[in-house]
């Protein structure tokens, strides 16, 4: 084995655009399909995970605007 096998698994970091547009899918993703749902009413926990997933959405997509207008100008 060599020394160097750490370097074969480098991960690229994520990018504050990357994470804005994230948020932003999963948010609207969210709201649409709360604008389409059937007849039935969800149940009480479907409804926690769809303001959950729609909470992280937008606190990715505030953050990922937060990072590019914090980062350093080249």
């Amino acid at each position: 084995m060599s020394d160097n096998q750490n370097d074969k698994i480098k991960k690229k970091p994520s990018t504050p655009g990357r994470i804005a547009l994230i948020g932003a899918g999963a948010t609207v993703l969210a709201i649409f399909n709360m604008m389409t749902n059937g007849a039935e009413a969800p149940s009480q926990g479907v409804v926690i995970l769809q303001y959950a997933a729609r909470a992280g959405g937008l606190v990715a997509l505030v953050g990922g605007l937060i990072m590019m207008a914090m980062a350093p100008k080249d």
